[in-house]
């Protein structure tokens, strides 16, 4: 039986705690209508996971008993996904695809043909949290700060990782040969990368990538990318 899991901020100490998360107090209470004695999987984002038992519901509070403690380890590459701001719906979606597919850090980027700036970044890390939990991840991803498509070459670039660059210019039968545990993975705006900009890549020596011969949304791009590079399978 699938058992729900809770990110909680900081380290967790036993046996017994007591978290004052509303949120999660909410959800045990009222959403999932948990009764004392079930139990849950609390973990801390940072690999460390408890298997944990209700004692109590209190005013503004849960009282838990700390079971069972792991510590998981990180599997397969690191990836990074470079994405073009999209439209408010379709960029939280694509977040939150990418976070279930199993990237590391999402890194927003403005492009030429970027149509929607302003980002609400309390909200995307909350559906980067939610996503972590329902996937089963132990290690919640990071949201990188807002940076434009040059500097984002330049970032990549130095970094000296495995750089992939989804284009609908190229060719659908490239294949990449995935030697790096870091990968960096770009995935262009609405209206497709610029021609100075796919110039730009070509001269930072980035690997070239077709999804295919159809034409995706972009959100379908980066759900498709990330979910390639994480499983090596580009």
């Amino acid at each position: 039986m699938r058992q729900n899991r809770f990110y909680i901020e900081g380290e967790l100490e036993g046996p017994l705690i007591e978290l004052a998360d509303l949120g999660v107090l909410n959800q045990l209470k009222n959403v999932l209508r948990s009764k004392i004695g079930d139990e849950i999987i609390i973990f801390n984002g940072r690999g460390v996971e408890y298997q944990a038992r209700i004692k109590d519901f209190k005013k503004g509070s849960v009282e838990l008993e700390l079971i069972k403690r792991e510590l998981r380890k990180a599997e397969g590459p690191e990836v990074c996904l470079y994405l073009a701001i999209l439209k408010k719906e379709n960029f939280e979606l694509a977040v939150q695809k990418a976070v279930e597919s199993g990237v590391n850090k999402i890194i927003p980027i403005i492009t030429e043909r970027t149509v929607k700036l302003g980002l609400k970044t309390e909200r995307l890390n909350l559906i980067i949290k939610e996503a972590t939990e329902q996937s089963g991840r132990a290690f919640l991803p990071e949201l990188g700060v807002v940076i434009n498509f040059d500097e984002a070459v330049r970032v990549a670039q130095a970094s000296k990782d495995l750089n992939i660059f989804c284009d609908l210019t190229e060719s659908g039968d490239k294949k990449i040969l995935q030697t790096s545990n870091k990968i960096n993975v770009f995935v262009g705006p609405e209206g497709g990368w610029s021609e100075g900009e796919q110039k730009l890549a070509r001269s930072a020596e980035f690997n070239f990538y077709s999804l295919g011969e159809y034409v995706l949304r972009a959100e379908t791009s980066a759900i498709v990318a990330s979910w390639l590079a994480v499983n090596k399978k580009l």
